[in-house]
């Protein structure tokens, strides 16, 4: 290799490390009308739903601003969620908004009697604030990406081998007043 040939490789090479990279896009972990069967179901067995539940199911989508994957993820949880309409007899309402800050979302659970928030994909460095937003609320936190369970959100869904696999934080559970039975747990892998 000549000399010349060797220093554009190397150059070339460099420039290639030191180039800002693009975010790799978070995507959905579980199809979207999985997701939505999963927390569907599991919501009866928190054992202070009856009492926090009255007469509809709400749940908040939160999504990224100026995010068009995050915004396509709530769209698509959006429409399997009024696919399904009922958990068990009470229908179901879905909301969206965009993410600003954890006070922000802390108020919009309060004022608009908030029951599930299913946080989008594209905000993996909010979860922290939301998980602390979401405290002693008895809002049960969604995640549409799972390893935002690991981080502080209370459910979330994966595909493995095929089949659909539950994750709960248990410890975000309990500071969220959400509390599944043993027989949910021994369902899900626990963090």
């Amino acid at each position: 290799m000549t000399l010349c040939r060797r220093a554009f490789l190397l150059g070339l090479l460099a420039a290639t490390a030191l180039a800002p990279r693009r975010a790799r896009a978070e995507t959905a972990t579980a199809p979207f009308d999985v997701q939505a069967e999963i927390v569907t179901r599991i919501l009866p067995y928190d054992r202070g739903f009856p009492e926090r539940v009255k007469a509809q199911v709400s749940f908040l989508l939160l999504t990224r601003a100026r995010d068009a994957d995050s915004a396509s993820a709530a769209h698509q949880m959006r429409r399997a969620l009024l696919d399904i309409g009922k958990v068990r007899d009470r229908p179901i309402r879905v909301e969206a908004i965009e993410y600003s800050s954890a006070p922000e979302l802390a108020a919009a659970c309060r004022a608009r009697d908030i029951h599930v928030v299913y946080i989008s994909s594209g905000l993996a460095k909010d979860v922290a604030a939301i998980r602390g937003a979401l405290a002693d609320t008895g809002v049960l936190s969604f995640a549409a990406v799972e390893p935002y369970v690991a981080q502080g959100a209370v459910l979330g869904v994966d595909v493995a081998n095929g089949k659909p696999r539950m994750s709960i934080n248990l410890a975000q559970a309990r500071a969220q007043r959400i509390d599944f039975p043993a027989s949910i747990l021994k369902l899900a892998r626990i963090y």
